[in-house]
């Protein structure tokens, strides 16, 4: 393939051929040109709207056993999320399972610390001085965080596994349905997976084009991973919880005697407010209903369970769609083909979570969620009902017209 360079104070085109990113360079020329230059992370593209990339450190040793084992490239998003990356050139057919178990696997061991932790290891590693050298890196990029909120959101991110794993190399290629199953068999950690091919293209006088790809989707996986590390080991809460059952959704409201019937009416007024304060855009959308406690719903058409759902859990807001059956897991695919559009419309991220159903029959095959997470600390009542009020009109707009298409 040739790409080819239009200069304006030349005549015509001047054309790169594309070039063999194993023929003279090596993984350790990968990482250095990825770490000093962390725009050729497509980092909304990877990962959705809000999050970039702001590299910490090369080889951030990890304690595995008796010894250390390495992340290539360790950084961290402004939304508080640490991103893992791994650089593989690709010379032989077992690098892909062998690289996405390592990943996973430091994923697991980097679990296990605290912001101290990390913090203290990054000062050994690289030599950093100073009060929180995170942050600072974080802030020198985007001043207007705020410390406090980004170290929460980085402590959250570690306790619960919730990190930004990607895959950097030359000549990915990937079959979806293969890599899941590929992942299915890890231990696995609350993470979002993305691949990013890096291409080379140079011209007759040598000058080279680095052109970064992102070939597939990314694709959300959830698991639950122990975390020890000196503390007692408990399962990490999921982040999508099941809100058409209702023994899942009455947790918050689950407790016997008063404090439970208190809670139960407080939720219960929250969504009245909800209930009689949305308006929507779309003139065929009908009025919320209660589901049950603590989550509402909205009809919407196609192949959906329960429409869509907006409900509150473990403090968190949310509003999420389950897709049913094989016309669902269709509508699921064009979603993640469109992922950057509907983000765009939403004007937030999006994640999938994708199931394991096989067979050809009515059952929920996929979720699309999307969660209110603010900067750091608590969340009040009204910035939820906020939220919750524009991003349910926002939904309504953005899916009704895709889930009309499928039932015409």
């Amino acid at each position: 393939m040739t790409v080819f360079l239009e200069e304006h104070e030349a005549t015509g085109f001047i054309g790169f051929k594309r070039v063999s990113l194993s023929a003279g360079h090596d993984e350790d020329w990968l990482q250095q040109k990825l770490f000093q230059h962390a725009a050729l992370f497509p980092m909304a593209e990877m990962f959705g709207h809000g999050e970039a990339f702001i590299p910490l450190c090369r080889e951030y040793p990890l304690r595995y056993g008796a010894s250390n084992v390495f992340v290539d490239l360790l950084g961290v998003s402004p939304t508080g999320r640490l991103v893992l990356i791994e650089c593989k050139l690709w010379r032989n057919p077992g690098s892909r399972r062998e690289v996405v178990a390592q990943l996973f696997e430091y994923a697991s061991l980097m679990s296990r610390l605290t912001y101290s932790d990390l913090e203290a290891k990054l000062k050994h590693t690289r030599g950093l001085t100073g009060e929180n050298p995170i942050f600072k890196a974080a802030s020198e990029a985007f001043p207007e965080l705020d410390e406090a909120r980004f170290v929460d959101a980085v402590n959250e991110s570690l306790r619960r596994g919730d990190f930004l794993l990607a895959i950097a190399g030359d000549g990915i290629r990937s079959d979806l349905h293969a890599l899941k199953n590929l992942l299915a068999n890890q231990g696995g950690v609350l993470a979002r997976l993305a691949l990013l091919e890096i291409r080379l293209y140079r011209d007759a006088r040598g000058r080279t084009l680095i052109v970064p790809n992102v070939p597939v989707q990314t694709e959300l996986v959830r698991r639950e991973v122990f975390v020890n590390g000196g503390r007692e080991a408990s399962a990490v809460e999921p982040v999508v919880p099941s809100p058409v059952d209702d023994r899942v959704i009455e947790r918050d409201g689950a407790d016997s005697g008063a404090a439970g019937s208190a809670s139960r009416e407080q939720n219960k007024a929250f969504w009245n407010m909800f209930i009689n304060e949305v308006r929507f855009d779309h003139p065929d959308q009908t009025p919320p209903r209660h589901g049950g406690n603590n989550w509402v719903r909205m009809d919407l058409p196609g192949p959906v369970a329960s429409g869509l759902v907006a409900f509150r859990e473990n403090r968190r807001a949310a509003v999420m769609v389950k897709f049913k059956g094989p016309e669902g897991r269709a509508f699921m695919q064009t979603l993640l083909e469109d992922q950057s559009a509907l983000e765009s419309e939403l004007g937030h991220s999006v994640r999938f979570d994708i199931k394991d159903v096989t067979e050809d029959s009515d059952r929920v095959v996929g979720v699309l969620v999307v969660e209110y997470k603010p900067h750091g600390g608590p969340e009040t009542d009204a910035e939820q009902m906020t939220w919750l009020l524009k991003m349910a009109n926002a939904m309504v707009n953005a899916l009704r017209p895709r889930l009309a298409a499928t039932v015409a």
